[in-house]
């Protein structure tokens, strides 16, 4: 068996656009987990065989919408505190990217809710912060050579 060939954790980042012309992006300082989801919602539909309608029917499904979700956790930098806040009180979505910053693959670039904040802490331990974010649109894949 061969050895798979694997990227590191830490080249999957979050970028948050700055809502400025021309939009710059930047990569909060923090998070040491970060992932994106992707979902597909369907209808079910019952489809009857025609020429045995007592057998059971088969459900075919049909895709109805799609979304996508970005989380990220870890620890909750001074410097960063300001970048979350301030999109946490937005009303509207920003321009985000979701790197994946790897020969070979690329980025998503899309239009994210910052949809739950939360800070927490432990005697003992550092401040953390968990930051979730849904899209607002499509997401849309770039390849990066």
């Amino acid at each position: 068996m061969a050895k798979p060939t694997t990227i590191s954790a830490a080249k999957l980042t979050i970028w948050l656009g700055s809502d400025a012309s021309p939009q710059i992006f930047t990569s909060p300082c923090g998070l040491t987990t970060r992932g994106i989801q992707f979902a597909k919602e369907t209808n079910d539909v019952t489809v009857p065989d025609c020429d045995n309608p007592d057998d059971p029917a088969w459900i075919e499904r049909v895709v109805r919408s799609f979304s996508a979700s970005v989380s990220g956790s870890g620890v909750l930098a001074k410097e960063a505190r300001d970048d979350w806040w301030d999109f946490f009180l937005l009303t509207g979505s920003r321009e985000c990217r979701v790197i994946l910053n790897d020969p070979g693959w690329g980025r998503w670039d899309g239009n994210l809710f910052l949809t739950a904040l939360n800070i927490n802490g432990e005697i003992g331990n550092k401040v953390n912060v968990d930051v979730t974010f849904q899209s607002d649109g499509a997401l849309v894949w770039t390849n990066v050579p």
